[in-house]
């Protein structure tokens, strides 16, 4: 789970910084701020249905702080961690390279295309995500990453529409 958790992290932040690197690349003081996962593909069943908004920093040498939290498995977890630019625009690793990303600008105005292959822990993950500053619902966004994740060999099937939440908060009985 945990490794899960950290897999998904990595691919929200290497995605918002991908985005900084792009032609449409936003200032720093525009990029820090809040963020919104908004569907999510696994190539297995999805474990995490609730995600918080994601809060990026941008750092003095242009690294990247984060934190978010999301439900999975009825817990709450929680993760701030810092991903180090790196030389090739728009493809990111972790984990000693055993994480890749690849990120994708929409063609709809401020949303994200994300695509992850990962291992940790032992675990093999593939995902993709959608990503945007509002957590509106858009149906134009949403087709565009159905076609994009049938692109990356994943099946729109498995998609999840993710509930948002301001805060982590445990499971109640």
């Amino acid at each position: 789970m945990k490794a899960l958790f950290l897999t998904t992290g990595f691919c929200l932040l290497a995605a918002l910084r991908a985005q900084n690197s792009s032609s449409l690349a936003l200032n720093n003081r525009q990029f820090s701020g809040k963020w919104y996962m908004k569907a999510l593909v696994m190539k297995d069943n999805i474990p995490i249905k609730k995600v918080s908004p994601i809060f990026v920093l941008v750092l003095d040498n242009g690294d990247l702080e984060f934190s978010f939290a999301h439900t999975m498995y009825g817990q709450c977890l929680e993760l701030t961690t810092v991903l180090e630019q790196t030389d090739v625009p728009s493809h990111y690793s972790a984990f000693e390279g055993k994480s890749q990303l690849e990120v994708q600008l929409s063609s709809v105005k401020d949303h994200w295309l994300i695509y992850c292959d990962a291992e940790k822990e032992g675990m093999h993950f593939t995902t993709t995500q959608l990503i945007a500053r509002d957590p509106k619902e858009n149906l134009e966004a949403l087709e565009e990453f159905k076609e994009f994740t049938q692109k990356k060999g994943l099946v729109p099937d498995n998609l999840a529409i993710l509930e948002q939440m301001d805060k982590c908060e445990p499971k109640s009985d």
